[in-house]
């Protein structure tokens, strides 16, 4: 163990455990990573609204103001805990892994991703031409839409593997299809982390079967998910596409395990 696991697990030792006391016995459990904002509070309000014990988790800390929303959701949903983990830093997933070592987690959903808090700034990212890549920025999206994802899934597997309904659940995006991504050159370091995404959930599907685990991939359409889509007509509400997206999550079976499903028309969508 590094000293800065070491650190953070004794910290952790130190801390009221009040957040992991109000989830329900008995109820389900979701873990949703990066559920400060977009679909990911809106997985974290309908999950906590349909009785769900969450344990909704952000980069953010303390009293940032980008958790006011959550804040808000956990004081009218005791069964909400709302944890710290930063998807590039394996010693905040091990600290929170840890701190909920005897919780069965039914659906460990991976929602975090690179991206930027508007539509607009997202497009300016995704316009950059091939021979002007930032390959710090490249590194970063690797580390955050495909690394992160295993980092959490590493960390959780013994409690998604005690649970009832033992799910992983990704989101990813159409542009890491080879068969129906960006018809042109745009957004290759995006792209790119969301397509190597998928071969490692596709691969861990493989890997975990034998266990009875399933593991989900599902992929939007196009979501107002951030303030500046409000206005976009072609845009479907996020209220309306995450309901889409959890009932897909319950219907995940065997023989869809490892594959993509389009959550707004619940096809297998190609790779």
């Amino acid at each position: 163990m590094s000293l800065r696991s070491a650190l953070a697990l004794a910290l952790l030792a130190l801390t009221p455990l009040a957040a992991l006391a109000a989830l329900q016995p008995g109820s389900p459990t979701v873990l949703i990573t990066g559920a400060n904002r977009g679909m990911g509070f809106e997985l974290a309000r309908q999950y906590a609204e349909a009785g769900w014990n969450v344990i909704a988790t952000s980069r953010r800390t303390g009293d940032d103001p980008g958790l006011a929303d959550l804040r808000a959701l956990a004081s009218k949903h005791p069964q909400v805990a709302i944890e710290r983990i930063d998807v590039t830093d394996t010693a905040s997933i091990n600290a929170v892994a840890a701190k909920y070592r005897s919780q069965p987690i039914d659906v460990l959903l991976n929602n975090a991703a690179a991206v930027e808090e508007t539509f607009a700034a997202d497009m300016q990212k995704v316009n950059q031409a091939y021979d002007q890549i930032d390959y710090d920025a490249a590194r970063h999206d690797f580390d955050v839409n495909t690394l992160g994802p295993m980092r959490v899934v590493k960390a959780f597997t013994a409690n998604v593997e005690r649970s009832r309904q033992k799910k992983f659940a990704t989101i990813t995006s159409l542009a890491g299809s080879f068969a129906r991504g960006f018809p042109d050159a745009r957004g290759m370091n995006y792209s790119a982390s969301k397509a190597a995404l998928n071969k490692y959930m596709n691969m861990l599907s493989i890997a975990v079967k034998p266990k009875g685990m399933l593991v989900g991939l599902y992929q939007p359409i196009f979501v107002a998910s951030k303030k500046d889509m409000k206005a976009m007509k072609q845009a479907a509400p996020v209220d309306q596409a995450v309901a889409k997206l959890i009932r897909q999550i319950d219907m995940l079976s065997a023989e869809r395990s490892g594959k993509i499903t389009n959550f707004e028309t619940g096809e297998i969508d190609p790779f």
